[in-house]
């Protein structure tokens, strides 16, 4: 654990490591669950959501096919990073922060070029659309088609 706590996006004490470790062990559903409701919440993330993106990354450089949660988990870290009223990454975690999204970027790349699920298919472009700094492009990305169409046709 850090000296000072990491906060999940509720501003509580959190610290993501064990449900990783969980998730690395094939308790796939039940980790993800849990991350995805502390680390991200309507738009608001907070440190633990900064310090989980390393680990997750070293996760899924360890998994033989391509998970959909890790990469949209990921993608909406960074989106939102990216808004308002968050918190910057904590100093003690940006480079670990910055050298996960050049990590990632080669995985969705392999992965988008052979995936066939949709939800992989958005997670991973999301992705790599947030590594090369399209970030609108990436947020649109995690949205189901209809979402898309909705927004075209307005």
């Amino acid at each position: 654990m850090p000296n000072d706590p990491w906060l999940s996006a509720y501003g509580e004490p959190y610290d993501p490591r064990p449900a990783i470790d969980a998730w690395r062990a094939g308790q796939a559903e039940d980790a993800a669950q849990e991350l995805w409701g502390k680390l991200y919440h309507q738009g608001t993330v907070n440190s633990a959501s900064y310090a989980a993106v390393g680990e997750i990354v070293l996760m899924m450089q360890e998994q033989a096919e391509p998970d959909w949660n890790a990469y949209s988990l990921v993608a909406s870290i960074e989106d939102g990073r990216l808004a308002q009223g968050n918190p910057p990454v904590p100093s003690e975690l940006e480079q670990d922060y910055e050298n996960a999204w050049a990590a990632i970027l080669p995985i969705a790349l392999r992965h988008l070029g052979e995936a066939q699920d949709d939800l992989v298919v958005r997670g991973a472009l999301a992705v790599v659309a947030h590594a090369k700094g399209q970030h609108t492009l990436a947020t649109i990305a995690l949205c189901t088609e209809d979402e898309r169409v909705e927004m075209l046709v307005g």
